[in-house]
C-alpha cells in the first residue's frame, strides 16, 4: 500500500493547538521514546531523547548528543526537525535554533514548544472511511446523562476517527468508558477508547469542524474480526458500485 500521503491528510493530521502538542510531547516525555533530531538540511543528526516541557509550556527540554563536535553544530544551525515512530505512528515537528540550559543540575538543550506538529498514521494500517449521508454512530458514555452521539469519519482495527461541528470537549489520552459502535447489519461493539488527539479544521463551506482520533483500548479478538468483516464488506460494496 502506498506511503504518499494528501495535501488534506497532512493537514489533517497536522495539529496546531498549545494544548493538544504538548499533551503529544507529554506522552513521548512519558513513554521515553528515543527521536531523531536532524539539522544542516539533513545533512547531520542524532538521537536524542525528550525530557521536560516548562511549567508554562513554553520551552522542550532534551537530551545533547553524546558528541561534543556534534553539540557544537547543532548549536550553529539555525532550525532542526525531530522525527519519531510511535505505535506505528509517524510525529515530527520543525524547531528553530536551540539553546543549551541547566534542568536540574544536568545540561540540556532547549526549544520554543513548536507551533505545529504532524501525527501520520503508517498506510499499513489500513483505515476505511466511512459515508457521511448515512453515517455510522459512536455512542460514548452510553446510557450515562453526559452521553454523546457522535457520526463515525473512518475505522481500522486500531481505533476509528470522529468528525464535529460541534466542539469536543475531550481531553488528548482522556480514556472513555462504554462506548458503543453501531455498525448496523455487521453489529456492535461494547468497548472503551482513548483521544489520541483532537484537532479543529474548517469544512468546505467555511465552518467550524473537529476530528478526533480514537484508540481502540484492549480490543477483543471477536470486535477486531467483526471490524474486518465489516470492512471488507464495505470495500466489496464500494468495488461493485464502481464497476456498474
Amino acid at each position: 500500500m502506498t506511503n504518499t500521503y494528501t495535501d488534506e491528510e497532512i493537514e489533517r493530521c497536522t495539529l496546531t493547538g498549545n494544548r493538544e502538542i504538548v499533551f503529544q510531547l507529554r506522552g513521548l516525555i512519558k513513554q521515553g521514546e528515543r527521536i531523531s533530531l536532524s539539522f544542516d538540511g539533513g545533512k547531520q543528526s542524532f538521537l536524542t531523547v525528550l525530557i521536560d516541557v516548562s511549567d508554562d509550556n513554553a520551552h522542550l527540554y532534551f537530551d545533547v548528543a553524546g558528541s561534543e563536535d556534534v553539540n557544537r553544530a547543532y548549536l550553529r544551525a539555525d532550525h532542526c526537525v525531530f522525527t519519531s515512530v510511535v505505535n506505528g505512528i509517524r510525529i515530527q515537528f520543525p524547531a528553530p535554533q536551540g539553546r543549551e540550559a541547566k534542568l536540574r543540575g544536568e545540561r540540556v538543550f532547549a526549544v520554543p514548544v513548536p507551533k505545529s506538529l504532524l501525527r501520520l498514521q503508517r498506510r499499513d494500517v489500513f483505515r476505511l472511511q466511512l459515508p457521511s449521508a448515512k453515517p455510522y454512530i459512536c455512542r460514548i458514555r452510553r446510557g450515562t446523562p453526559e452521553e454523546k452521539e457522535l457520526p463515525l469519519h473512518d475505522i481500522s482495527i486500531g481505533g476509528v476517527g470522529i468528525l464535529s461541528y460541534e466542539k469536543l470537549e475531550f481531553e488528548p489520552l482522556e480514556v472513555l468508558e462504554n462506548c458503543w459502535i453501531d455498525l448496523r447489519d455487521s453489529g456492535a461493539l461494547a468497548l472503551a477508547l482513548e483521544v489520541r488527539y483532537i484537532t479543529p479544521l474548517e469544512s468546505r463551506t467555511g465552518k467550524p469542524l473537529w476530528h478526533m482520533g480514537c484508540q481502540f483500548l484492549k480490543l477483543s479478538a471477536l470486535n477486531e474480526t467483526l471490524i474486518q468483516r465489516f470492512m471488507g464488506r464495505l470495500e466489496a460494496e464500494r468495488r461493485a458500485m464502481q464497476a456498474d
